[in-house]
């Protein structure tokens, strides 16, 4: 690490998220200075569609960093990095804006049917090996692919496509340009080769001309131009780096650079991810290219943090409204609620499916409880649902992580504070669980980014050794990891159980 004047040095880390948009000064030590934030819309015109505006991000952004930059006037910004919500895919037109209003995010399933066809062709298994994934309809060849197929206008004027954290980037500095993290999860990617596929493209229907350049996470794009710092206040000539897909960014901010270490993210989407040399072999695990060296093996459930927020709204009103009187959080409400009811939820299941899965059942999954009898209260409903998010994470860390022996589970993200949630988390999974010092991960991670690219330090994992820190005592597994055996066994078997009638009948 090279010296700095840390008085008055920084760097800003862009986050673009399902729900807010937000802009940050942090320290060349990961201190998290400031942040600026914007809640941005989200549109679910159709069941299986979720939907932004590219215009909403990049107005958010704007603001933010004026905001921003204008409450912090004394200090010098030496490299920006965006992290985003990955797969999002914009149509980008001849005048380097999006040719689409609104465009598909991470959880759009309108591909479904293009995923399964190409899971069906006689050379899928060879098309998952190159690319380190079976299809998915969160890929974005998936999306590009369904831009093809019903707005076939739209797809020939399109000169490139992008994801939303390049789309960001390229009106920053007019570059147009990816990087490894986010291309790894395209389903058009060569993984052992680390490029486009020209195998990958013509299977999934892709011009390969319409796809950026790919870039290392830390590397610089570009600058700031002098039309971005008239409204942004960020000096001309600022660098850019590539950045990172925002999943990517809380996995570099929690350390996840070698072998036995597990991260959990906990929000709007749930993850649970390990590192390895190379994709992992079993079709069922997802793999992503790491921000730094290395790949992640991952698991997700589409609607973790979504799960609970759709309980608060919809079955906890009181809790709601003692939150708004109080102050207080009302998932600690929640939370608070489901701990008087014991481990397994006295019978009762929750499948976290409110938008559908990706590799480890059917994308036309539905959410629903299950054993629901006369005893069962609110307290056991909310349980269930937490409940529920992990047991759908511990089939993928069964997949790559099945012997977790000396192996440390870190979570982050807005339920990784959760004493109930991390006791589920250590009796289920049977490891121990640490809270990080910081829950902005993604913010910290794309700040790792911008320090790198600024030459404050030699490597992602360099910069991640010195800033990340666990904060107290871990969450050891106990007595309950018995009777969450129990309830997880029964969990797989009705999940396996279901998804024929998910394939059948939605």
């Amino acid at each position: 690490m090279s010296a700095s004047n840390s008085a008055t040095e920084c760097v800003v880390a862009v986050d673009i998220g399902t729900q807010t948009t937000r802009a940050a000064l942090v320290s060349d030590r990961g201190e998290v200075l400031d942040v600026a934030s914007t809640a941005v819309e989200l549109f679910t015109p159709q069941p299986g569609w979720a939907e932004q505006r590219p215009d909403d991000w990049w107005q958010a952004t704007v603001g933010n960093l004026s905001t921003l930059l204008s409450r912090n006037p004394g200090r010098r910004v030496l490299a920006v990095a965006v992290g985003a919500a990955m797969h999002s895919v914009v149509p980008i037109g001849p005048d380097g804006r999006s040719l689409a209003d609104r465009v598909g995010i991470w959880s759009d399933k309108r591909g479904a049917a293009i995923a399964a066809e190409l899971a069906a062709r006689a050379d899928a298994a060879e098309l998952a090996r190159l690319a380190g994934n079976v299809p998915t309809p969160a890929w974005p060849g998936v999306k590009i692919a369904w831009y093809a197929r019903h707005t076939p206008e739209l797809y020939q004027k399109a000169t490139t496509f992008l994801v939303a954290k390049d789309y960001l980037n390229l009106r920053l500095t007019g570059v147009l340009a990816t990087d490894h993290t986010e291309a790894s999860g395209s389903f058009l990617y060569d993984a052992a080769r680390g490029e486009w596929s020209p195998q990958l493209c013509a299977a999934v229907g892709v011009d390969q001309a319409k796809l950026p350049a790919i870039l290392g996470s830390a590397e610089r794009l570009g600058e700031i131009t002098a039309e971005v710092a008239a409204v942004t206040g960020l000096p001309a000539g600022t660098p850019v780096v590539a950045g990172a897909g925002d999943m990517l960014c809380q996995l570099a901010a929690t350390g996840l650079h070698q072998a036995g270490r597990v991260t959990e993210i906990s929000g709007t989407a749930s993850i649970i991810a390990g590192y390895g040399d190379a994709p992992h072999p079993d079709p069922r695990v997802m793999n992503l290219r790491a921000a730094g060296d290395g790949w992640v093996h991952f698991g997700i459930g589409d609607a973790g943090g979504v799960c609970m927020r759709w309980i608060a709204d919809e079955l906890c009103e009181a809790a709601t409204e003692q939150a708004r009187e109080t102050g207080a959080s009302r998932y600690d409400l929640l939370t608070e609620l489901a701990a008087t009811v014991p481990a397994g939820s006295n019978g009762l299941l929750f499948l976290p499916y409110l938008l559908g899965e990706r590799t480890l059942g059917t994308p036309h999954a539905r959410g629903a409880f299950l054993g629901l009898t006369p005893a069962h209260n609110r307290a056991a409903l909310v349980r269930a649902v937490m409940e529920g998010i992990c047991y759908d994470l511990r089939m993928a860390l069964d997949l790559f992580q099945p012997n977790r022996s000396g192996t440390l589970l870190r979570v982050t993200g807005g339920g990784a504070t959760s004493p109930l949630w991390n006791s589920i988390r250590a009796n289920l999974y049977g490891m121990p669980v640490a809270t990080l010092a910081t829950s902005e991960g993604g913010i910290v991670g794309a700040a790792i980014l911008a320090l790198v690219g600024a030459g404050r330090y030699p490597s992602v994992a360099a910069a991640a050794d010195h800033i990340v820190a666990e904060a107290g005592p871990r969450c050891e597994p106990g007595a309950d990891s018995a009777a969450y055996l129990v309830a997880y066994q029964r969990f797989k078997a009705v999940h396996d159980a279901l998804v024929p009638v998910w394939e059948a009948n939605w």
